[in-house]
């Protein structure tokens, strides 16, 4: 039977912690081992994970914030089972999650699975059952993670709270690449779209479900605020091109789309600055204040897009000098 290495990557958030490393020791099928990596700016989650989780290992990552996928690495590196499982700390397993997450790893061409995320959003189950954790032609990436199949699906990519991988695979890919700043947008489907490249097979497991719920205050609150907007293009670039290569047809038409997008934002920004309506009534202070805020959002947008590229060019320069070392 495989082994099974659960890795948790925390950033100033023992409560949720506490609860993520409940669920995980009521597994019905235990981890071989479990493993914290903690890059807060104080000691809270450390203090926690040793007072009351004296069986779990812990480690720090020293960079801090916006290391997400730096914490993934470490975690990777520091344990040793066949299958590396990443959960989120505010991704809080059912008992029967790992049972149904290492079914697929009977397929040897199976090189990553990942689960299902219930947000606690109305109808979030049925949306999008026919585009899960796909990518498109123009270089987007469709989510969907909680929609409940009904079967194990064949995908492109996985969500960053409730995956997994062999670790065979992932050491012939060099590991996972850090350099995913700000809110860490990417850094998850860079692993997967690799090992995607490499020939391996991504898969869905519905069965395999954890409860995400930070996300429901996120997805409706600041979490979509322009910060974050700005690294969703960033970092989308970035990954596309360290992925695929300049050269690729996707880059350049996922920057099309991205620019396509935002002058409709710019449209409806100062169509909505003009002090009347089309019918002649006057627009109220709200309304024009509204537009304000559409145009900045399109300015955050194209302003990541835009710095994509010089990001995109460094992270791909530090790729190939590490490939070049470990050669």
């Amino acid at each position: 039977m495989v082994t099974v290495s659960v890795v948790v990557v925390t950033y100033n958030r023992p409560d949720h912690v506490r609860t993520c490393l409940t669920r995980l020791h009521e597994l019905h099928r235990p981890a071989d081992e479990i493993l914290v990596v903690d890059a807060s700016p104080n000691d809270l989650t450390v203090r926690l994970v040793r007072e009351e989780f004296p069986q779990v290992c812990l480690l720090r990552n020293e960079l801090g914030r916006g290391t997400t996928a730096e914490s993934r690495q470490i975690g990777f590196t520091a344990t040793s089972g066949d299958i590396i499982a990443f959960v989120d700390d505010d991704a809080f397993a059912e008992p029967d999650w790992l049972d149904h997450l290492v079914v697929p790893y009977d397929d040897p061409s199976v090189v990553g699975v990942g689960g299902r995320a219930l947000n606690d959003i109305e109808g979030e189950e049925t949306r999008g059952l026919g585009d899960v954790g796909r990518l498109l032609a123009d270089g987007r990436l469709t989510g969907n993670f909680a929609a409940h199949t009904g079967r194990v699906i064949e995908v492109d990519h996985l969500l960053g709270a409730n995956m997994s991988f062999r670790r065979s695979a992932l050491d012939a890919i060099g590991g996972i690449h850090g350099n995913y700043p700000g809110t860490c947008l990417c850094e998850e489907s860079d692993i997967s779209l690799r090992l995607k490249n490499a020939g391996g097979r991504l898969v869905y497991q519905p069965d395999a479900l954890v409860h995400h719920v930070a996300a429901p205050y996120g997805i409706g609150g600041k979490r979509f605020d322009r910060r974050y907007l700005y690294y969703l293009r960033r970092n989308h670039v970035v990954m596309l091109v360290r992925v695929f290569g300049w050269r690729d047809p996707i880059v350049r038409y996922y920057a099309r789309a991205t620019v396509h997008e935002q002058r409709q934002y710019l449209w409806l920004a100062a169509s909505h600055m003009r002090a009347r309506k089309l019918d002649g009534e006057p627009r109220t202070v709200r309304q024009r204040a509204r537009s304000a805020l559409t145009l900045t959002r399109a300015v955050a947008e194209l302003g990541g897009l835009v710095a994509g590229f010089p990001a995109a060019f460094v992270a791909r320069r530090r790729d190939e000098r590490d490939v070049h070392v470990a050669r």
